[in-house]
């Protein structure tokens, strides 16, 4: 099972009002490899496919291909704010961490 944190869980329904998706999923995907480890993306999914698992927490349903559960099992979506600014980051239970790579998106930084 997929995570979210009540915070995360915030954001994601703001970004679906502001886009007018309310209905979307959370659709979570592999986003390439960086230090020696798989990195995720998220992005809106207005469908569910036959081979997805829905995983729902704080009215967000989240979306994962039955390929990447392996990896993503357990995995929590959080929203982390720094300096100012603020993104998600997606961290995975099963990969061990590679020093500073963190388990978010968008390479190396950790979070997108």
């Amino acid at each position: 099972m997929v995570n979210i944190t009540e915070l995360a869980a915030q954001k994601v329904k703001e970004v679906l009002k502001m886009q007018n998706k309310e209905d979307a999923f959370l659709r979570l995907y592999l986003a390439g490899s960086g230090c020696s480890r798989p990195n995720f993306g998220m992005t809106l999914d207005e469908s569910k496919m036959d081979e997805d698992i829905l995983d729902e927490e704080f009215g967000v349903r989240i979306l994962t291909d039955q390929k990447l559960s392996i990896y993503l099992e357990g995995a929590i979506i959080d929203f982390v704010e720094a300096n100012g600014s603020g993104g998600f980051e997606i961290r995975t239970a099963k990969i061990s961490d590679g020093g500073s790579c963190g388990g978010g998106c968008g390479g190396c930084s950790g979070s997108c």
